[in-house]
């Protein structure tokens, strides 16, 4: 006969038995509907048609709802994980367990609240009190600020996450893990970047009192340091989140010199184009936009008597970009719509004089075609707010942004628009750093005609230290015939733009690298006194620069014959750009893009010191040869680059 004991016992083990199997299963279908859910998050993200912010908040609630099932159910498992670490293959992942869950957590949470604070817009959205159409941007601006409080606590959350993932030791993961949360690591930085721009938005739409901004048009026909000659400057004053003014002017009419001294230009400026005093015009000298934003916004005080609080650059591409989402608009004096396949055309014909020829109403007139677009958009916008696709123009923005098509300085939120790399300045970085920038010089449009490439390549050595080769490869693919080089070009006759952009290409180039480097060698590229203004010879040779935030800057003035090829080539000593972590030597580089640039193709070689063996390499290289790793990358946003070997 069976004791009572052993049945007790039995009917323990049983019980304890079926308990585990629930916990299991209960486990599991967490899982399942927490795989679910992102997977739905994902198809919402990448959904053509737009984001339904209905639908996202009801998902970020299943979201929470799984991921404080998870700690729930398996809190003790996921603090127990990182004693696992030992584990081949996947200790990396069960040490980084804890910090994933607080990363979800803080993102959930963030996401709830945002809902919270948006609620009144959603309802609106759907239809309740009065529907999309009278959602207008003091609605927003309104919405935003009541909803501030939700918002500081979004933020919170968001850097709660960030913090959580700043733990995670990311090169310890596994490769499948690890390609699941890169975009973690970009995705975190943006987001908090965003719920300080959010925070922030009410007092930048002029809730509290008025605030007024500086923009920039700059066209990257004409390429500039921080994306284009300055062509026009315009002033947007928001009152409570409703525009109460704007105002656009050729930048040539912004500044009273005739009634006020003003400083001397850069010395390049001076020197080819003939420029005696600094104007706005050419306030983007510095690639830097914080400092050359600020600079605009001394001129613009200045000649107009009229304090801003903020600047924000603008391309052609970016107009491009954010009228994807507007659809077309009409615009006076136009007899077509304009719309995002055709405004650069526009842009570009409106410049052209009419049968009169070069007049002086004409040079009075000539950029009128800008200021008149941004009344049409502001029309729209106001009048009729529904018929804008919202996602899309938020898409093209955060694009345009990325991209370096848009640059905003507004002191308010520095630090945020740093952090999300949105404000133009010349990045910091630990190892080694490239920017090449170029500067057309040539009072011409010839920059939709020029194809440049960047070959770089780095011999690393045993103490850290590096030599390099920077060759740049200019191709004008223009195909007329009769084309000389001459610098000026008066505008008189039937001048048209198209004859601005069939001309030589005038650049002064220079190229950033990290502080210390030394130029050894170069080509030179000297330029018969015809070609220029002031009717001089020019060595065309390469010269080290002042430092400019940190950077070493080596200069070079040449001239691209129309239709010919130029290739230019530097050789300088690089000073310590490796480092030892983990028993290990790390190279790091920051490639940045010039703003105002598409896409210029980048090959880099990295040659290792003699005896070293290849660890790791982030991005994958396009092939290796030995230990010498090659890379075929294209500059549409910045691009960084890891190795580690030993």
């Amino acid at each position: 006969m069976v004791s009572w004991k052993k049945r007790l016992g039995w009917a323990l083990v049983v019980l304890g038995g079926a308990a585990l199997l629930v916990w299991c299963a209960r486990l599991a279908q967490t899982g399942l509907s927490l795989r679910k859910h992102l997977a739905q998050a994902q198809e919402l993200a990448e959904e053509p048609g737009g984001l339904d912010p209905a639908g996202a908040c009801a998902l970020v609630g299943d979201l929470q709802g799984d991921v404080g099932a998870l700690q729930r159910r398996a809190g003790g498992l996921i603090r127990f994980a990182p004693r696992l670490g030992w584990l081949p293959g996947v200790g990396g992942d069960l040490r980084a367990a804890p910090h994933f869950v607080s990363v979800a957590q803080g993102l959930a949470e963030a996401g709830a609240l945002v809902c919270d604070a948006l609620d009144p817009a959603l309802a609106a959205l759907e239809g309740e009190g009065g529907g999309a159409d009278d959602l207008s941007l003091e609605d927003v601006a309104r919405l935003l600020d009541e909803g501030r409080p939700e918002l500081e606590q979004a933020r919170a959350a968001v850097e709660g996450a960030q913090a959580a993932w700043a733990q995670v030791e990311v090169e310890a993961l596994s490769p499948w893990l690890a390609e699941r949360v890169a975009m973690l690591d970009q995705g975190l930085p943006l987001l908090r970047a965003g719920m300080e721009a959010a925070t922030s938005a009410p007092d930048l739409l002029g809730v509290e009192e008025p605030r007024t901004y500086l923009i920039l048009a700059q066209n990257d026909d004409e390429l500039r340091p921080t994306g284009g000659f300055i062509t026009g400057a315009g002033r947007v004053t928001l009152d409570g989140g409703r525009i109460a003014e704007l105002d656009f002017q050729d930048a040539n009419y912004v500044d009273d010199y005739a009634h006020k001294p003003y400083p001397e230009p850069p010395g390049p400026l001076l020197e080819y184009m003939g420029s005696e005093l600094w104007l706005l015009r050419d306030a983007n000298w510095s690639p830097d936009f914080p400092t050359s934003a600020r600079q605009a916004a001394y001129f613009y005080e200045y000649g107009q008597g009229v304090p801003v609080d903020g600047v924000v650059a603008l391309d052609q591409r970016a107009v491009e970009l954010v009228m994807a989402g507007m659809g077309p608009v009409d615009v006076p004096g136009v007899e077509e719509p304009v719309s995002a396949a055709n405004v650069r055309q526009f842009l570009r014909a409106a410049w052209n004089p009419g049968e009169a020829g070069v007049t002086r109403e004409w040079l009075y007139s000539r950029k009128e075609f800008i200021g008149n677009l941004a009344v049409a958009i502001r029309q729209r916008v106001e009048r009729d707010p529904g018929s804008v696709d919202w996602v899309r123009v938020g898409r093209g923005l955060y694009r345009a942004l990325e991209e370096r098509h848009l640059l905003i300085f507004v002191p308010d939120i520095a630090p945020a628009l740093a952090r999300a790399g949105w404000d133009g300045r010349l990045r910091e970085s630990t190892g080694d750093y490239l920017m090449v920038v170029d500067s057309n010089l040539g009072f011409g449009k010839v920059n939709p005609l020029i194809d440049e490439a960047i070959e770089y390549r780095v011999t690393l050595y045993a103490d850290g230290t590096a030599a390099a080769a920077l060759s740049l490869s200019y191709t004008h693919q223009g195909s007329q015939e009769g084309v000389r080089c001459q610098h000026p070009l008066p505008y008189v006759g039937d001048l048209t733009y198209e004859e601005m952009m069939h001309r030589c290409y005038y650049d002064y180039l220079r190229a950033y690298v990290p502080a210390g480097s030394v130029l050894r060698a170069a080509t030179s590229h000297p330029t018969p006194g015809r070609y220029l203004l002031r009717g001089e010879p020019d060595p065309g040779q390469a010269v080290t620069l002042d430092d400019e935030a940190g950077r070493t800057v080596f200069g070079q003035f040449f001239v691209v014959e129309y239709g010919q090829t130029l290739e230019t080539r530097m050789v300088y000593d690089l000073p310590q750009v490796t480092w030892m972590s983990d028993g290990q030597r790390h190279y790091s580089l920051l490639i940045q893009k010039q703003p105002g640039t598409d896409g210029v193709r980048v090959r880099l070689t990295v040659a290792l010191p003699p005896g070293a063996r290849l660890v790791s390499v982030t991005p994958s290289p396009s092939r290796v040869d030995g230990e010498k790793p090659t890379f075929e990358l294209e500059l549409a946003t910045d691009v960084a680059v890891e190795i580690a070997y030993e």
